[in-house]
């Protein structure tokens, strides 16, 4: 890459090895590339926070408040590009689902037609209907325990959930650790994780709301 403040080679990094002027963001980097690290699952979440915080302070909006216009832009450009990196790698389901995602294999909404499916050009995972029936069942039988005023069986059942969503993370971690990765099994095992993450999210949230009601 030419560096656009002193037209030499500026390195590939963020900032030029000549001048020191900030390089705007290569657009097709991937996160791990981000931050100078390899495309895998088992990250050291330490390593990676410190590389966050020190890539941070110099893309720092204040080293560029009378800056040249095109090395404001960089910057700016270039935070926005470590933020999102960030805020991927530094979660276990969201660097999970990215890592997938990298291979062709979405885990969102299923929104494509039949025939997408059928041409091979349908790459989303489909949802046990076995697991959508027990989370519904659990959501109910919380439900239950909390009308009853039963706070001991409520407790039980959401660290039941917390110990199935640990089990299937587990199970994630293992599989990208694996020296033939079954992607397919790994995205059934995260789609799993990910339901039980979400009641768990409902039940933290419906506590918060008990907590500010209580105020």
């Amino acid at each position: 890459m030419i560096c656009w403040s002193c037209e030499k080679n500026a390195g590939g990094g963020m900032l030029c090895v000549g001048c020191g002027a900030v390089q705007p963001p290569d657009r097709t980097a991937d996160h791990f590339h981000v931050f100078g690290l390899p495309r895998r699952f088992d990250l050291d979440v330490a390593d990676l926070e410190q590389r966050y915080k020190e890539m941070t302070k110099v893309l720092h909006p204040d080293r560029f408040a009378r800056a040249d216009g095109r090395a404001r832009r960089a910057s700016l450009e270039r935070s926005v590009q470590l933020n999102l990196a960030w805020r991927t790698l530094s979660q276990p389901v969201a660097r999970a689902e990215y890592l997938l995602s990298l291979e062709g294999i979405d885990l969102g909404e299923r929104t494509g037609s039949k025939q997408q499916e059928e041409d091979g050009n349908y790459a989303t995972q489909r949802v046990d209907t076995a697991l959508l029936v027990e989370v519904m069942e659990l959501r109910e039988a919380l439900a239950e325990a909390r009308g009853h005023g039963d706070r001991a069986k409520a407790a039980a059942l959401v660290a039941g959930v917390q110990a199935h969503h640990d089990r299937e993370m587990a199970e994630v971690a293992a599989g990208f650790a694996a020296r033939q990765p079954n992607l397919p099994a790994i995205a059934a095992h995260l789609v799993a994780a990910r339901y039980y993450r979400r009641f768990l999210e409902e039940v933290q949230a419906d506590r918060e709301r008990e907590e500010v009601q209580g105020k």
